[in-house]
């Protein structure tokens, strides 16, 4: 049947046919992943993209309409570089299509050729042999077709192999690309997505493609696998910046001097930020000065090429950022982290990544700022554990107290939505230090080459045993963030009393002993300490603080004066725990050896 014009249906059936091609393919983008670093997600980036888009475009009989809803989607749903590319070139279609309900061929190839400046320029340094080639190449093949061709069921099949050609020579024009034997991960991505619009648009039914996810088939035998270079920056960085006035060549000039990779999205006020940095926490605060933000993701692409190239075990470690260890032990035994988020006047940040402590208990003790905390999101466990799957024969996630948070709940849900079978979930009943410990604990037996079925026994008998004291420096956080009565914070400032806090064998947090001055509290933790390990042994102790070396320093030695042994280590606690404890807290944690 002759395809003549297309409408906003037809347009958005021909979307998700092009989206169940590129699901079947995700694994295979992953795998040939080199530009711009080889951190393995191109195909996870690509489908999360397209399938935001297809789940959330409203569809109408209006091409203009279908088209603005499908660009809306894409801005709030795009991830990755080639991602965001590909949601700038929705956005460029979009504002072709305004003026049409439906297009024939010729204003489908203008659109198309519209569409590409405006994806080009989003970007802080175009380069050739990249989605954006195929794009140009595609879209001028359409263009030439469709002077002689204005059915659309022919017209999309024969530009096919314009794409195709342009694929194949993207190695001809980067270097990266010719020395590791790979076509451009997005550019491919891309022609699988054209394969099944043109396949849909020539023969197909759209009820051939549902709506939930397709299978990915495994690579191609033989297929090149990419000797990996670490990434020049560690973190894949985006985030959503609303604000007027914001020019877009300023916005690239500006994330260009914290990194490279610069994609800047969108436009009228709302724009789609990717840069890859060291220091996302110095891009947050340096736009946040712009405009409002709404959305923030930090991907670790060193850790990314390791679990993809280099795995220090057949068993993926998982915790959240509530887990306190410091960042040497969690690169060592290449522990994976999910961040939770905190939320202040409208704006969202990630636990330690985008927000530093030193900020927190600045607002705290300066401002009547109020903060909140949240658990993350069911679809960043969802992506977490795709991503360890295809790299690990079996996943382990370690998490606060599930009486302290729904971390540990959203997680094992994610798990078992992706398939739970070899992914465990534990609740620590515990956090900060202690969480750190545990994990510590797994991490050592994961490098000494246990199984995860050994992994999951020595981490089960230690939870009984682990334990954390701290004292508080003062009861108005507590009472800020809700976890104290206001009465109780009036009488504790009004006496300078200073609380002291553990978590209980069911993960609840309680007070421990009676109230008393700073000295006292220290002096009440130390005889725990001897206690505890007097009774029980010492496998290993942590201290931690929130914006207090000094108390942390005399505890540390006090602590080590008792037992003969240092710390294991010593650090400064996570905001999402320090927004609760306030500044001044010390404390300690401890696993016992029986």
């Amino acid at each position: 049947m002759k395809v003549r014009r297309i409408d906003g249906e037809r347009f958005r059936n021909a979307f998700l046919a092009g989206t169940a091609a590129l699901e079947r393919r995700r694994e295979h983008l992953n795998r040939i992943n080199v530009f711009p670093v080889p951190d393995g997600d191109t195909g996870d980036n690509m489908v999360f993209t397209c399938r935001s888009i297809a789940e959330h475009t409203h569809p109408s009989r209006s091409l203009a309409e279908t088209a603005a809803s499908m660009a809306e989607a894409a801005f709030s749903g795009a991830r990755g570089n080639s991602g965001i590319i590909f949601c700038q070139f929705i956005h460029g279609l979009a504002r072709a299509f305004e003026p049409y309900p439906r297009a024939d061929a010729p204003v489908f190839a203008e659109s198309l050729l519209a569409a590409v400046p405006f994806a080009e320029e989003a970007l802080h340094r175009p380069v050739e042999g990249t989605i954006l080639t195929v794009m140009r190449d595609w879209a001028h093949a359409v263009r030439r077709i469709s002077e002689k061709e204005r059915d659309f069921a022919v017209l999309l099949p024969l530009s096919l192999e314009a794409a195709r050609r342009s694929l194949s020579e993207t190695p001809e024009k980067m270097e990266l690309l010719a020395r590791e034997h790979v076509v451009d991960a997005g550019a491919q991505g891309f022609v699988d997505f054209l394969e099944g619009v043109a396949d849909f648009v020539e023969k197909g039914n759209p009820r051939q493609f549902p709506g939930s996810s397709a299978s990915a088939v495994p690579p191609r035998d033989g297929e090149h696998v990419h000797e990996d270079e670490m990434p020049s920056f560690r973190y894949c960085t985006e985030a959503v910046l609303h604000g007027e006035g914001i020019s877009r060549p300023e916005l690239i000039d500006i994330l260009s001097r914290h990194g490279d990779s610069v994609v800047a999205g969108g436009g009228g006020g709302k724009f789609r930020v990717h840069v890859h940095t060291d220091h996302p926490a110095g891009v947050m605060g340096r736009l946040s000065r712009m405009g409002r933000l709404s959305f923030q993701k930090v991907d670790d692409m060193r850790r990314q090429v390791e679990a993809r190239n280099h795995p220090l075990s057949s068993v993926a470690l998982l915790t959240d950022s509530c887990c306190d260890l410091p960042q040497e032990f969690l690169d060592r035994y290449q522990v994976h982290t999910v961040p939770l988020t905190i939320s202040s006047g409208g704006c969202e940040y990630l636990d330690r990544l985008t927000l530093k402590p030193a900020e927190i208990y600045s607002d705290l003790r300066e401002t009547k700022r109020t903060f909140s905390t949240s658990q993350p999101a069911f679809g960043e466990f969802v992506k977490r554990y795709s991503f360890l799957k295809s790299c690990y024969d079996s996943v382990i996630s370690i998490h606060l107290s599930s009486a302290l948070s729904g971390t540990w709940s959203v997680s094992r849900k994610a798990a078992d939505h992706v398939g739970g079978e070899g992914i465990h979930v534990l609740d620590s009943k515990n956090l900060s230090g202690a969480l750190g410990l545990l994990v510590l604990k797994a991490a050592e037996a994961a490098a000494a080459g246990k199984s995860a079925g050994e992994i999951l026994e020595i981490v089960g008998q230690a939870i009984p045993r682990t334990r954390i004291f701290a004292g508080l420096n003062s009861l108005r956080y507590l009472v800020r963030g809700g976890r104290a009565g206001a009465m109780a914070g009036f009488v504790g400032t009004m006496l300078n009393l200073f609380p002291m806090i553990t978590v209980d064998p069911e993960g609840k947090a309680s007070g421990f002993g009676r109230p008393g001055s700073e000295r006292a509290n220290r002096r009440k933790m130390l005889d725990e300490f001897k206690r505890l390990t007097g009774s029980h042994g010492l496998w290993k102790y942590a201290v931690l603080h929130a914006e207090a070396p000094g108390a942390a320093e005399e505890l540390a030695a006090a602590l080590e004066e008792a037992c003969g042994r240092a710390p294991e280590y010593t650090m400064e606690i996570s905001p999402v725990i320090g927004i609760n404890t306030g500044p001044g807290s010390a404390g300690f944690a401890v696993i016992l050896e029986n």
